[in-house]
């Protein structure tokens, strides 16, 4: 039994001893190790196993990038400082009104006033009106905005399109969308928003009608 023991001791250290040698060469960095291998890449991988300094680094890194992003958004926020608009003849009849005949001197359509505009502050404008055509040939029709008052060294927008003649697409909608910088401080800026003929539509009939809808809205850059 002695020498069975002994003999059975002696293969357990044969076999302890490779084992040793075994994990030495698991150990060695030069050798392959599939076990450390994946332990390693998922330490890698792993914010919390990652080296102090490194995540550190990220941390700031990251910080630093949230921050520019936060400058950059700053930079272009805008907040909205007053609103005004004038809006009437929301429901027309079936049948559409002939009341609003155009001539080819500018007619108000609507006014918009805002009060105290700061120099540099945006007024976003949008009008909405209809036309109708009832000559059989087209129109010109001119759409304006101007700011103060009605004269030609106030005008800030035009546009020209053609009403097609009666029978065709002689009704239609005129959408005006603007952007109007401040020049100068003041309590009270009034926009007008207006229609009118071609000169040389002149002799035909043509009439505007709602809904009609006049907006401004000033907005302020934040820095």
């Amino acid at each position: 039994m002695a020498k069975y023991y002994y003999y059975k001791s002696e293969h357990k250290t044969v076999i302890e001893d490779n084992a040793a040698r075994y994990d030495y060469k698991k150990h060695d960095k030069n050798g392959p190790c599939k076990k450390h291998d994946y332990d390693y890449d998922k330490k890698k991988h792993c914010k919390k196993h990652d080296n102090d300094n490194d995540y550190d680094y990220d941390k700031k890194r990251q910080c630093k990038k949230n921050d520019h992003d936060k400058k950059d958004k700053k930079q272009h926020g805008s907040k909205l400082v007053e609103f005004a608009y004038q809006t009437f003849d929301p429901i027309i009849p079936t049948t559409l009104p002939l009341n609003f005949p155009l001539s080819t001197q500018p007619q108000v359509i609507a006014a918009a006033t805002l009060k105290n505009v700061e120099r540099g502050n945006v007024v976003w404008l949008n009008g909405l009106y209809h036309v109708n055509n009832n000559s059989p040939e087209f129109a010109d029709l001119i759409t304006r905005i101007y700011r103060g008052n009605i004269s030609p060294a106030n005008l800030i927008y035009q546009s020209i399109v053609e009403v097609d003649a009666e029978g065709n697409n002689d009704a239609m909608e005129s959408v005006t969308q603007f952007v109007d910088v401040i020049p100068a401080d003041g309590k009270e800026t009034t926009y007008f928003l207006t229609a009118q003929k071609g000169q040389f539509s002149a002799d035909l009939n043509v009439f505007a009608y709602g809904p009609f809808t006049f907006t401004a809205a000033e907005i302020k850059q934040e820095d």
